[in-house]
Order: C-alpha cells, then structure tokens, then sequence
C-alpha cells in the first residue's frame, strides 16, 4: 500500500499559477494525479479534533478542543493497574492494548484505546486535504477548491464547536503515575507538524474572496499559536531538543512567522542559526551520519524524518531567497550517501523512506549519480509500491 509522503514546503515562487490547466508532457501525470486529489478533497471532511471526544481519552485539562496525543513508544508496566507507569520501548509502538476487566477474572478482550484519540489523525487529514485543495486552486484556477478549502479552515480552527486550540500542552503524552504534571512533551511538535503545512499552503488563498473575511482571524489563531512556541514549557523542552524533534520545532516556527510577518528579521535568524549552528551538531560532517537518529532501533526511518525536517526548513529559505543549499552542499550530500549506506546494510529494510528526501538533495545539491542509482532502486525494490500512487507521484508538480 503506498504510503503517504513526509510534509515538505511547497514555494510558491516557485509554482507557475495555472499550470496544471496546460502542463508539460513531462509533468502531465502527476498534475492528473493532483487534479484527482484535489476532487477527492472536495469532498473530504469536515474535520475535528473536538467532535465525540469520550472520557478518559480527552485532555489533562478536561477541554475537548486541547490536541491530545498519546507517546507511541510508551507501554504499561502492569496492564492489570490502573495505575501502573510506563516505560519507554524504542522502535515498538504500543497498540493500546488494555485488559477490559469489568465482567470477567481473567479477561480475554481487548481494545485499542489509542486509537479512540483521533486528534492527531483528524489534523493530518485536514492538513493534507487543504493542501490538495489549495493547490488545485493555484494550478487549476477552480474557485470550488478554494472554498471548500475556506469551509475546512473555518471547522478546524475558528468555529466554537470545533476549533482546535492554539497548542499542544497534550501531545504525546506520557500516561502513567510518574507522569505528575499530566502535560505532554516537547516531542508533540513532531505529532502536530501537519499544522506546518497548513501555515505553508495558507499564502494560496490570499487573494480569494471568501478566504479575504477570516484571513484576520486565522492569523490571531496562529499568533497565539506562535506565542505557545516560543513560551510554553513544552514547547521549550523541543526547542532544547538535539534530534529530529528539535528541526521539527523550527520548522513550526518559521513556518509561522513566514505565514505571519514573511519580511520578519526573526524569521531570517532562526533559518540562519539553524544552518549555521544547529546542522553541524547535528550532522557528521566526517562519515554524513546523524548520530541522534542512528542510535534510534529503527535507524534509516529517523535518519530520513530529521532529514525531511531539514529539508522542510531549506526549502522554506530559498522561498525568501534565503537559500541555504548552495553553503550546506557538501554537509547534505553526504549525509544522502550515508542515509543510501545505511540502506545498503541491513536486510529486508524498507528503503522507500529515504527516497524523497534523497531526490530532493540529489536535485537541489549534487546531481550524484550515487544518489540517482538509490532513487532508482527505491522505485524497483520489493517495497516500491509504497511510493507509488497519486500522492506520490503528485509530489513532482512543485519539485
């Protein structure tokens, strides 16, 4: 099945309005695959992350439009006690499994209770439909698609009954009695990273007449949201993170500012520090490995989502002419040959998931034939069907 694409920054300066209507032969087929999406989106949603929210899967704070995620990796000691901790177990996800021991001694059923929490799952699908949306709406020039668009956004955000608020004081919340504070952590950016797309396709609509009234509106609501980044607790412990859940916080930041304030001198120092500063204590600029997402139990996955995130933030530059690519050149490429090396090494590992990220800095950066050769063989190995498909292959419209 294939599997649905890593966010990337989508420039606008770069897109050609109306060119899906009169593509090149060479792109035909991925503006019919985003022209399908888009369609399919019409008739998408609505989407919330407040609607049939049941005890006890609702926020610490008892307000149903709080985000709330659960810690993926977190697993009960004892499924016996209610008030058992947790512990952490890398690379294995907890399904939720919980005893239901209301009937029976010794219970036999089970239910997955992190899959009632459908927060996480209700952004996502609201992001990437908007996205769809927005998109058919600039490379098509059909004003059904953006207000569909301007529907959704009014649902998800701005609506009493349905907004979601200007936070993520829950995601990836740790459950368990040694979790005293009952707040998430500051690994929750990387669970809401779909409100990055959102802030990056916004700039689509701002010319259309029905988006032109709540434009006011959804930038209070990601003011605030801004706000929550640079002060909230949580949103400190990612921004003093190493890992990928650090490049995923600057990536939410810069996505916001360069949705609020694009002329911001703050948005050229967070890009410029973190290119400057944060890459290289990142990056092994002698072997290209990422040592924080290399100890993880699932390696290339991580290597490729920090690169992703990297990448996100790269791409977001070059559309203030801010571009990084050519000075971090030689720091990029080699941490695509090391990502293709760790892909090399291990047997039966899906290495589908670097193949993006490796393109974009095999086209942006080097031209490697190395890398060409790792691209091709995603495309023909046992898990190629994974980025088949029309968002997949939709992604060539903006690359």
């Amino acid at each position: 099945m294939p599997r649905k694409p890593e966010i990337e920054y989508i420039s606008l300066p770069a897109c050609r309005k109306g060119e899906g209507k009169n593509a090149p032969v060479h792109l035909k087929k991925s503006f019919e695959c985003l022209q399908r999406l888009a369609n399919n989106a019409l008739k998408a949603g609505p989407f919330s992350i407040a609607r049939d929210k049941q005890f006890p899967h609702v926020a610490p704070s008892g307000d149903v439009h709080d985000f709330l995620s659960y810690a993926p990796y977190w697993w009960p000691e004892d499924t016996d006690d209610k008030n058992t901790k947790y512990v952490r177990k890398d690379g294995k996800r907890n399904p939720g499994l919980l005893k239901n021991k209301t009937h029976v001694k010794k219970p036999t059923k089970h239910y997955k209770d992190i899959g009632i929490v459908k927060d996480q799952q209700q952004l996502e699908l609201f992001a990437e439909n908007f996205m769809y949306l927005c998109l058919g709406y600039f490379f098509f020039e059909t004003e059904n698609y953006a207000a569909h668009a301007v529907e959704l956004l009014q649902i998800f955000f701005l609506n009493e009954t349905t907004r979601m608020n200007p936070n993520l004081n829950y995601a990836q919340l740790v459950r368990g009695s040694q979790n005293c504070t009952k707040m998430g952590r500051g690994e929750g950016v990387v669970s809401g990273r779909a409100l990055c797309r959102i802030a990056n396709m916004l700039s689509y609509l701002d010319n259309f007449y029905l988006y032109r009234p709540i434009d006011r509106y959804i930038k209070a609501w990601f003011n605030q949201y801004f706000q929550w980044l640079v002060e909230s607790p949580v949103a400190k412990q990612a921004a003093q993170a190493k890992n990928n859940v650090h490049t995923w916080y600057i990536a939410h930041v810069v996505s916001t500012i360069r949705f609020l304030n694009p002329s911001s001198a703050e948005l050229t120092r967070h890009i410029v520090g973190f290119f400057e500063k944060t890459l290289s204590e990142q990056i092994d600029m002698a072997t290209g490995d990422q040592p924080s997402e290399s100890i993880r139990a699932q390696p290339l996955h991580y290597l490729a989502f920090n690169m992703y995130a990297i990448l996100y933030i790269a791409e977001l530059a070059k559309s203030i002419e801010l571009d990084m690519y050519p000075a971090k050149k030689e720091i990029l490429h080699i941490a695509a040959l090391y990502m293709i090396k760790v892909s090399k090494a291990k047997q039966k590992i899906d290495i589908t998931e670097a193949a993006r990220c490796v393109e974009i800095i095999w086209k942006r950066v080097c031209g490697n034939d190395c890398c060409k050769e790792f691209i091709d063989l995603c495309h023909n190995c046992e898990f190629a069907e994974r980025i088949s498909g029309p968002k997949n292959a939709a992604c060539e419209c903006w690359l």
